[in-house]
């Protein structure tokens, strides 16, 4: 299948502060990307392109995440129609001018469109106004390049001077960079961060993850900020830096540095916190845990739209070996969130968002590959029809000619041929959309497989009608558990439409029945009613409850340390009930503007209505 157009977000981050989001350029391009994505009706690709540390003045950006993109415009996995976004660019390139201007001339010459976030402009080879945009773009690198080579000889110039100066005193020099976190820069000497960096070695040679290490400095160990920074933190330990600790020369006192390509080591520049046979076991079992398997290969289409229902962070997969396949919030993965560490299996949220999604999948799936764009064609010369007629108006108004007039009705009745020919496009459905709902879409094969080709199609039709999905972990009373407690999984889609949809396990009973234990469960689905619904099934929930059953996928929705053995338990079959929650939804936005627009046009989001439906032989949702 041909890839779609999509919106591709590359930017270029100079720390590792910068890289888990901190920098402004990485926070504010999110809003960018969606609004984009709402104005050009394009979804935003899962993948983020970041170069952490790669200098575009001196070209490396080649080598590191931007090289990759500008292959993938070059093979056409990156489509025509899609859209590059930089902050600015500056961040796209900094080499010499002329090959600056060519570089971005062939990303746009391709179809690709490069949106600068800084300047708001969209560079599209089609547009009226491309002359002047490169002309201005022009100017604007030659600028950037300027000032960086000013500012790089300034700096490599203090460098060398700064180096004389220590191999002549022996005085480490401010010029040559930053301390690292357990050295006070003025004085050279170890600061409070010393005792934690000391610990966490010591817990690396025995063995202990990041994790761990970072989890027990922040018990016993206050992290103390040694530079001045408008940015809030945390007294808690960074455990990208910690991660990184093993390849820190520095920690025996040793700083290594480069300067116009040629390194330098500058041994006992710092005072020592271990020495160097300590630092070389540490590496030691670094490279040893390096050596695990890698997921490569595998195709996750559900990445980039999970969110931790607990602090709204993205959730990242982790692959435990056989079907011990399950999403993590990438936070409290890292020990940086308070709240507990909770997995979510794959298999389980594949089928539940697939099955939550069907008929929007189906519609887009319709989309893409029905009447080879013809509704595309018929809106597109209904638009330059109507551009025609406004025109003749114009001129009509200026010199009242029967000619004039006579062209106008002659517009005026193609226009109306038209649209009544797109109305009568949009008054049937496809077979092809029933087909889809018809047939099992997330097969055995596919579901077992992460490697399947299909799951690339998945990930790029889910990836275009859905925003996020959120994922929360409930505890609940329970008489049916050893604890009286069970853990009850919520699951909630919102769509780029803007519809929302949500599915609540509540907690599970077991019942008698013709001298036989059978087991109930209970949900809650919420979902909204769209006011153009094309098609819904009563049976949507209780088929998605017994296909987890028949997979054994049914205990994923009550995790526990345990695991409840329902394999070959019967289940009570489910009698659905439903009620309407919300006759007319007021909008998200409450002001005196939003509602006299919602009171006029109370439809406009195209959402009719919000219902729920549960088990009736279940306590009824309050």
């Amino acid at each position: 299948m041909k890839n779609s157009p999509k919106i591709y977000n590359y930017a270029r981050v100079s720390s590792v502060k910068q890289l888990k989001g901190v920098g402004l350029e990485t926070q504010q391009q999110r809003s960018v990307l969606e609004r984009l994505s709402h104005e050009h009706n394009l979804p935003i690709h899962t993948e983020n392109y970041v170069d952490e540390g790669l200098s575009a003045y001196h070209g490396k950006h080649k080598e590191g995440a931007l090289g990759g993109v500008l292959e993938k415009i070059d093979d056409g996995t990156i489509s025509s129609g899609s859209i590059l976004v930089v902050f600015s660019l500056d961040r796209l390139s900094r080499e010499t001018v002329n090959i600056a201007m060519e570089q971005l001339l062939s990303i746009i010459n391709k179809g690709v469109r490069v949106y600068t976030h800084i300047d708001d402009t969209l560079f599209d080879v089609h547009s009226r106004n491309i002359t002047a945009d490169l002309i201005l773009s022009l100017l604007t690198m030659q600028r950037a390049n300027e000032e960086s080579r000013t500012k790089s000889i300034r700096i490599k110039a203090a460098a060398k001077q700064a180096l004389k100066k220590w191999k002549d005193t022996g005085e480490p020099q401010g010029a040559l960079g930053r301390a690292p976190l357990w050295i006070d820069q003025p004085t050279n000497s170890l600061n409070k961060n010393a005792d934690g960096v000391k610990a966490a070695v010591e817990l690396f040679l025995q063995g202990e993850s990041t994790l761990k290490v970072k989890q027990y400095l922040d018990n016993n160990y206050p992290y103390y900020r040694t530079r001045k920074t408008q940015i809030k933190s945390a007294k808690t330990w960074d455990f990208s830096v910690l991660n990184q600790l093993w390849e820190k020369h520095s920690l025996y006192g040793e700083k290594r540095l480069s300067i116009d390509g040629l390194e330098y080591k500058l041994p006992n520049y710092y005072p020592a916190l271990i020495d160097k046979a300590t630092f070389k076991a540490l590496q030691a079992i670094r490279k040893k845990k390096k050596g695990r398997a890698s997921s490569k290969g595998n195709i996750h289409f559900l990445k980039g739209l999970l969110r931790c229902g607990e602090c709204g962070a993205s959730m990242v997969f982790v692959d435990k070996g056989g079907r011990r396949k399950s999403y993590v919030c990438s936070l409290s993965l890292k020990g940086e969130q308070q709240h507990a560490r909770e997995l979510f299996n794959a298999e389980m949220l594949e089928l539940v968002v697939l099955s939550l999604c069907k008929d929007q999948y189906a519609l887009k799936q319709t989309e893409l590959t029905s009447n080879d764009g013809q509704r595309e064609n018929l809106e597109l010369e209904i638009e330059q029809e109507q551009q025609e007629l406004d025109d003749l108006l114009k001129s009509y108004r200026t010199k009242a000619r029967a000619s004039i007039l006579t062209l106008i009705e002659e517009k005026e009745d193609r226009l109306e041929y038209l649209k009544e020919k797109l109305e009568d496009d949009d008054s049937g459905i496809p077979d092809e959309f029933f087909e889809l709902l018809r047939n099992e879409m997330y097969t055995d094969e596919i579901r077992l497989d992460f490697t399947h080709p299909k799951r690339k199609e998945f990930a790029n039709i889910v990836s275009s009608i859905i925003s996020e999905v959120k994922l929360f972990r409930t505890t609940e009373d329970s008489l049916f558990s050893k604890t009286g407690k069970v853990n009850c999984i919520r699951v909630r889609i919102r769509f780029k439409d803007g519809l929302m949809r949500e599915l609540k396990a509540k907690p599970f009973a077991y019942v008698k029945a013709n001298d036989r234990e059978l087991l109930r469960i209970s949900f809650e689905y919420v979902y909204d009613v769209p006011v153009k619904e094309v098609s819904r099934n009563p049976d949507l929930i209780p088929d998605l409850i017994n296909e987890l059953h028949n997979v054994d996928l049914l205990n994923k929705l009550y995790p526990s340390k345990g695991k409840h053995q329902w394999a070959k338990k019967l289940l009570e079959p489910i009698e659905v009930d439903s009620q309407v929650l919300d006759l007319m939804p007021l909008p998200s936005k409450i002001d005196r503007k939003s509602v006299l627009e919602f009171l006029k046009d109370p439809y406009k989001s195209g959402i009719k209505r919000r219902d729920i439906c549960f088990n009736s032989k279940s306590k009824l949702p309050v």
